[in-house]
């Protein structure tokens, strides 16, 4: 496991912002991408970010970022849309140890893209 806190220096990104609760049900991956706002966001974005390599019975993703801004761009990161032009500055970070707090009872494979 590891955890990175990254520049997004140059280009765009798609990333989602979650509005309030679903008044409905969400019961599969289109029903989640329905109910999620997806915008392009320009950099510089700040991102943190964890990287598993594989999900010990922790109910765990194996990836999963966020991203923020000082000019109010900000969400969940899904990937670059300007591949051509993007530019990271990253630093890793390797966990000695993983702790999962408050697990779910019941869990799903919705929205784990």
């Amino acid at each position: 496991s590891s955890g990175i806190n990254a520049e997004y220096g140059e280009g765009k990104t798609k990333c989602h912002v979650m509005p309030g609760f679903s008044c409905t049900p969400i019961r599969s991956d289109d029903d989640v991408n329905r109910w999620l706002r997806f915008y392009e966001m320009s950099a510089p974005l700040i991102h943190t970010s964890v990287f598993v390599s594989r999900d010990p019975g922790l109910d765990l993703r194996l990836e999963h970022s966020h991203c923020f801004s000082e000019h109010g761009d900000g969400g969940h990161y899904h990937f670059d849309t300007t591949p051509d032009t993007v530019r990271y500055e990253g630093y890793f970070s390797l966990a000695e140890k993983i702790v999962r707090i408050d697990a779910p009872e019941v869990t799903h494979q919705i929205g784990r893209d």
